[in-house]
């Protein structure tokens, strides 16, 4: 890790090309799950009535994020985020590519088998055999890593749903709130001047009795974001006493991201806590007075909390989709929530073709959000009866085979079959002649040219199903 400046992405781009560097990579998968669940077993003793989960798979590019809630969930980041902070001189995300997150829209369970109590206190060693979390071997089955035993569940029982309001008129609203909060993903990921023309197209297509709606949407994420700037900047500033220099607030964002990202991300990991605070706050006021005004709120606020957290979707709809609706967790998802995903997806999915220079490796590394994208806008389709036009559908078909779980794109990302080993400029030529025969692009700008029917189509259908909900 010291040969690459402890940072995760630098590890996976030095050791995943040959066969000796697997080796390696495989000895820091284990060393990050070691270490991590050594701090979450210190944390299982310093707030005992924590459930603690992590979901995915243990891959060599899979990363490891894990969900606490329970008293003292906030607490128990924070303290995790300072512990590593001053063990490593980097931010967790940066070294590992782990964050800890609180809970937020989902109810939450245990899946860690990491001993509820311990009767010599939270400073005992947590190296003895007997309060290890579970061992992992590989598994000839998977491929991959996978734990031994079954996990012990702590505390037991499920956790309780995320408050709601109750009107009609107010569940209508918060629906509007999410549906916001899933635009500020894309929103990030445009320049000013890309969002401008986006939304007049956007604003152009659509009926004109639902233009003026459309338009407050955009103009409510447009908003969201541009806080979201002033507060990471002003964080910034209180992190490194940074000048303004006559630079915008964006522009300082995008010098740090470029020169010191540990920085950046160490600034979002502190606004993400405090206003994780704020959300516990209007959740304890909610016991006190439980008003659908305190339900919104809480629900306002914990999409804001998650435009700073790192890697994390910010609207319900795409943590149901994704976290809940896929992962057999009976969790209900609504039509609402299938737009809000396709909506954030369709974010995501563009901050890769932004962050990858290259087309074809931008084509790989995005399947897994164009996977997410397609199921969530095939879903929206079957539970609204939204009609695509020939198109449309076509288009959609096209994206889904592209993005299908067992399609080349997914196992180009995943380094499956031949692609394992492969270099990326070969792997990039295969992605790119698998965009060619399916949809005829060849290049980013193409493709978000072909998807722009898609995103009129799925901006749409929020409006009618909005205006149904008021009415």
């Amino acid at each position: 890790m010291a040969a690459v400046g402890h940072d995760w992405a630098a590890a996976k781009h030095t050791y995943s090309a040959t066969a000796t560097g697997k080796e390696i990579m495989w000895s820091l998968v284990r060393f990050r799950k070691w270490y991590v669940d050594a701090k979450l077993l210190e944390l299982r003793y310093r707030y005992p009535n924590l459930r603690i989960r992590s979901v995915g798979s243990v891959t060599l590019t899979s990363d490891y994020d894990i969900t606490v809630s329970g008293p003292g969930d906030v607490d128990a980041v924070e303290w995790f985020n300072n512990t590593f902070r001053r063990e490593w001189g980097k931010e967790s995300a940066t070294v590992f590519d782990t964050n800890l997150y609180v809970k937020d829209f989902m109810p939450e369970r245990s899946n860690f088998a990491l001993t509820l109590h311990d009767p010599r206190g939270p400073d005992a060693p947590w190296w003895n055999a007997e309060h290890h979390p579970r061992s992992w071997k590989p598994s000839d089955t998977t491929g991959t890593w996978e734990a031994v035993g079954k996990p012990r569940i702590d505390p037991a029982g499920k956790d309780t749903e995320i408050t709601q309001p109750t009107a009609d008129t107010n569940r209508a609203l918060a629906d509007f709130d999410q549906d916001v909060a899933a635009l500020t993903k894309q929103r990030k990921y445009m320049t000013q001047p890309q969002w401008d023309a986006y939304v007049t197209d956007i604003v152009a297509q659509a009926a004109s009795r639902t233009r003026g709606t459309t338009a407050t949407r955009y103009r409510a994420a447009d908003s969201i974001h541009t806080r979201a700037v002033t507060d990471l900047a002003q964080q910034l500033a209180k992190e490194t006493t940074a000048p303004l220099d006559g630079r915008t607030e964006q522009e300082i964002i995008d010098s740090f991201e470029h020169t010191e990202p540990d920085t950046v991300v160490r600034a979002r990991n502190k606004l993400y806590i405090k206003l994780a605070r704020q959300v516990r706050a209007t959740q304890s006021a909610y016991n006190n007075d439980p008003t659908d005004e305190n339900a919104l709120l809480a629900k306002q606020q914990i999409s804001y909390s998650l435009c700073h957290a790192m890697e994390a979707y910010h609207s319900e709809g795409a943590v149901r989709h994704v976290v809940g609706g896929q992962s057999g967790s009976g969790i209900t998802v609504t039509p609402a929530h299938y737009l809000q995903s396709f909506n954030e997806q369709l974010g995501d999915f563009l901050k890769d073709l932004t962050h990858y220079a290259d087309s074809g490796e931008a084509f790989f590394q995005s399947a897994k959000y164009l996977m997410r994208m397609v199921d969530a806008a095939q879903q929206a389709i079957r539970t609204t009866g939204v009609r695509l036009g020939d198109e449309g559908t076509a288009l959609l078909e096209q994206l889904s085979e592209l993005g299908h779980d067992d399609y080349v794109l997914l196992r180009i990302r995943k380094n499956r079959d031949r692609f394992d080993g492969m270099p990326t400029t070969e792997k990039s030529r295969a992605a790119v002649g698998e965009y060619r025969y399916a949809l005829g692009v060849e290049d980013k700008d193409q493709l978000r040219q072909r998807s722009s029917h898609l995103r009129r189509k799925s901006t749409h259908a929020s409006e009618r199903r909005f205006r149904r909900d008021v009415v």
